[in-house]
This record gives C-alpha cells, sequence and structure tokens, in this order.
C-alpha cells in the first residue's frame, strides 16, 4: 500500500513539476528594433516589469528585412511568440487571418483605457471593421524645420500654410535657396504625397475601404499640388537633408525625426539658429487650417495561439504606459548616438529630453497627424503607386489627374483581388 501511495505522489509531484516548469517558461518578444534597442528594452523589462509582476519576459531582435514572413510561417506551424514588433499595418494584416489577438473583443475596457493614452491618428491603423489588432510603439512624425537666423536675414516669415509658402519662395530663390520635401521624388514620396490628401479631408479609401479615393476630386487637387511643388515652383527633386540645412543652401524643410535627432546631436555650431514647426496647413472652408502629415511607427501585436497570451498584453500594457514610454525616450539618445524614440504615449511626450518649444511642436504635430488604415492592400503597394504616379507626373510630364487615376485604378484592382483572397477570413471578423 505504501509503495503505491508513494508511486501516486512522486507522479503528482512529476505533474506538478511540469506545470511549474511551463509556468516559468519567459513570455517571448520577437523585436525588429535595432540590437541596441532591443537592450535597452529588455534591461527596463528586467528592472521594472518583471519585479513587479512576477512576469519573466525574453526580447529577441530579429532581422528587419523579411520579418513579415517569419511571423506567417510562425502562425502557421504554431511556434510563436506572445509577443511581436511589427509596422504600423503588421497587426492588422495578421489579425483578418486570425493570427493575432482582438485586443477590443479580448480586453474590452483594459484596451479601451490604452488606447484613450495613444495619439488618435496613430491607432487608425490597428482597426479594420470594429476589431482593434496593435498598439503603437512610438511615434514617427515628419514636422518642418526652419534656419531661423537665414529666414530673418531675408524678413521672411515662417510659414504657416501652402499658401504662404508659395509666396516666400521667389524670394528664396532668388537667393539661391529653397524649400524642400522630406524625401524628395528620389526614394519614397508617400508621407509626402499624402499629406496633402489628409489636409483636404479625404482619405485614400471610401470609408467602407472597397474602393480606392485617389480618384476624387479632392485627392486630385491634392496630388496636383502636391507636384506642382516641383514642376511649377521648382523645389529641388533630390536632397541631402542634413548637409543642405546644415549648409543654409534649403534653409526650410519638411522633415523626419530621424534628421531632426541627427541635427540636434551632430550640428551644435546651430544651436539657436533653427526651430521646429507644424507642417505647411490647408486652409479648411471654415477658415481653419489643418495641419495633417503622416504619422506612424513600430507596433506591438499578440498572438492568438500564443501560450502565455494574457502575460503577453500585461507587457504590452507596460510598454506604453506612460512612465515606460519616458524611459524610452529618455535612455535612447544617451545609450545611441543620433537616435530618438518618440513616444506613442501623449503624456509621455512631453517628458522627451529636447526643446521646450520643439517638444510642443512634436506633441501638436502629432494630434494633428494621421496614419494610414489599414484596407488588405499591402504597404509597400501603396508606396509604388505613389511614386509611380509622381514620377510620370514629375519626370514624364504627365498630367497629374490622369496618373493619379492610374494609380487608383491599380488600387481598385488589387482591392478587388485581394477582398477575394480574404473573403474567408473577412467573414469571420
Amino acid at each position: 500500500m505504501l509503495k503505491q501511495w508513494l508511486t501516486v505522489l512522486a507522479a503528482v509531484l512529476c505533474l506538478l513539476s511540469g506545470i511549474v516548469g511551463a509556468a516559468a517558461k519567459p513570455v517571448q518578444v520577437w523585436s525588429i528594433f535595432s540590437v541596441e534597442q532591443t537592450r535597452i528594452i529588455q534591461e527596463l523589462t528586467d528592472a521594472i516589469f518583471t519585479p513587479n509582476t512576477g512576469i519573466h519576459v525574453e526580447i529577441t531582435a530579429i532581422p528587419s528585412s523579411g520579418y513579415e514572413q517569419k511571423y506567417l510561417l510562425a502562425a502557421i506551424s504554431n511556434e510563436m511568440p506572445e509577443v511581436a514588433v511589427s509596422g504600423s499595418l503588421g497587426p492588422a494584416d495578421m489579425g483578418i487571418r486570425g493570427a493575432v489577438v482582438d485586443l477590443r473583443a479580448r480586453y474590452g475596457e483594459d484596451y479601451e483605457k490604452v488606447h484613450q493614452s495613444m495619439y488618435p491618428g496613430l491607432m487608425r491603423s490597428f482597426d479594420f471593421l470594429g476589431s482593434a489588432f496593435g498598439l503603437p510603439t512610438q511615434t514617427n512624425i515628419y514636422p518642418m524645420i526652419v534656419r531661423t537666423d537665414i529666414m530673418n536675414e531675408l524678413g521672411l516669415q515662417v510659414p504657416s500654410t501652402w499658401n504662404e509658402l508659395y509666396e516666400i519662395l521667389p524670394k528664396l530663390q532668388s537667393q539661391g535657396k529653397n524649400f524642400a520635401t522630406t524625401f524628395g521624388i528620389g526614394t519614397s514620396v508617400y508621407a509626402d504625397a499624402s499629406m496633402f490628401i489628409w489636409q483636404r479631408g479625404v482619405d485614400l479609401y471610401t470609408p467602407d475601404r472597397q474602393r480606392s479615393a485617389l480618384d476624387t476630386p479632392e485627392a486630385i487637387a491634392a496630388f496636383t499640388e502636391f507636384t506642382e511643388l516641383f514642376t511649377k515652383h521648382k523645389i529641388p527633386k533630390e536632397i541631402n537633408a542634413y548637409m543642405d540645412f546644415t549648409t543654409g543652401a534649403i534653409p526650410i524643410m519638411l522633415t523626419s525625426v530621424w534628421n531632426y535627432s541627427a541635427l540636434v546631436q551632430g550640428a551644435p555650431d546651430l544651436e539657436g539658429k533653427w526651430t521646429l514647426s507644424l507642417v505647411p496647413g490647408t486652409v479648411s472652408a471654415d477658415g481653419t487650417t489643418n495641419h495633417a502629415a503622416y504619422i506612424g511607427g513600430n507596433s506591438l501585436m499578440l498572438f492568438k495561439n500564443a501560450s502565455r497570451a494574457d502575460d503577453g498584453w500585461e507587457w504590452m500594457k507596460w510598454f506604453v504606459s506612460r512612465e515606460t514610454q519616458i524611459a524610452l525616450a529618455q535612455l535612447t539618445p544617451q545609450r545611441i548616438s543620433g537616435s530618438m524614440f518618440l513616444p506613442s504615449n501623449h503624456e509621455a511626450m512631453m517628458h522627451v529630453p529636447f526643446p521646450e518649444e520643439h517638444v510642443e511642436v512634436f506633441m501638436e504635430q502629432a494630434h494633428q497627424s494621421v496614419a494610414p488604415v489599414f484596407a488588405l492592400i499591402p504597404a509597400s503597394v501603396i508606396h509604388r503607386l505613389f511614386n509611380f504616379a509622381t514620377n510620370k507626373a514629375v519626370l514624364q510630364g504627365v498630367d497629374p489627374e490622369v496618373a493619379i487615376r492610374e494609380a487608383a485604378d491599380e488600387m481598385n484592382s488589387e482591392l478587388a483581388r485581394k477582398q477575394k483572397e480574404f473573403e474567408r477570413f473577412i467573414s469571420k471578423l
């Protein structure tokens, strides 16, 4: 009898040991951040999150090239992490396939509370048919930088609207200087071109996301205005942003947060000679000025079949919390030269380590800016269509309306194909 009892006890202890061992397995996070940024996130997790929750987290940096395929294969093979870092449209793309958690459906008020702490424009990318599939890790925006010393010398005011910019361009150009968009037309025009569309109150798709809206009168007028920057107003098609700004050749330009950080850390001789401003805006019918521009960044998604999904959600909430985002904003430029981390949490943005007047612009630009919505078409396809349309209009002399209508037709063909391909998934949402 004793022998039987000992055998049963041994079996129970073995079972309990297995359960404890399974529970002790760390929450897995796959990160497409740089190795250095991933290390900072791991250190903060180990120092703050794990001691407060008892949840161990292992964060692994993976190559940013081809990560989408890696995530798809992980979901298919059922060998996925709890959490993965993706691009802004990645969570919705995985969500419609049933691979990641609909955070709104699963976590309800808990999710909505987190949602309210984010910049509204950022959250557009994660919603599809009422489902919400991700959270933004940080904020990438495209404000405007201005050499105030040169503008003052020429007696010019910083333009608030595009019309004001057009008025000062001849004076700038007569002095051998100019204005520039973020990327010219040499790499990707999407962030710059979409800004004109959003400022006119329209979107890339119809409200039901079934068709392209690039062939609407407002979008055609917006795209025409964008291309006329190069054809009519003669701004440069290619630039070296850092060099052209520091030499004063282009004293006013749209910029990225990466160029901003490079200026702060790499051009101390310009301190006090330049500032940050909202992008030029479009005056609406009611007299207000719309300064909308592109906003985006990486995102977090939670795999549905992961063994510790709820613990993964706890880590996601912690990552986008005010305190964690402040820590990331302050540590990143200290530890990684020439870099910066702009929080997605709007309360944390107030504490980034940059001049107060610049922080105010970052916050206002983020509040007014707009992220693309998910509508089945990969972001790479949309970027390609904008590049092709711009090259046709600017370099080949094609009527901008013709060029953007052709892009709209291609979008509609792609949408129809994708809607058929994903019909079985969409019907389950």
